[in-house]
């Protein structure tokens, strides 16, 4: 006669459930770590035109600089 699998116990399954559940957490999170482009906050996504551009608060490359730079000497001699 075969010996039929023995099945596990809900505690067992919730244990190995939470394991898998774990570890692909884990593997997703790395994955995103290493997988991002981290230069992505210093390209320019408007073809260096500055005015309008939804980045522009928080830029920091030289153009928007220089724009952010010339708004407030305006605002200073207005």
């Amino acid at each position: 006669m075969s010996e039929q699998p023995r099945r596990p116990d809900r505690r067992e399954f919730l244990r190995d459930a939470g394991r898998y559940a774990l570890t692909a957490l884990l593997g997703g999170g790395i994955g995103a770590l290493v997988g991002r482009d981290v230069g992505d906050a210093e390209k320019c996504i408007n073809q260096g035109i500055c005015r309008g551009c939804s980045r522009l608060r928080t830029c920091h490359l030289p153009q928007a600089m220089s724009l952010k730079e010339a708004e407030t000497r305006e605002r200073r001699d207005v």
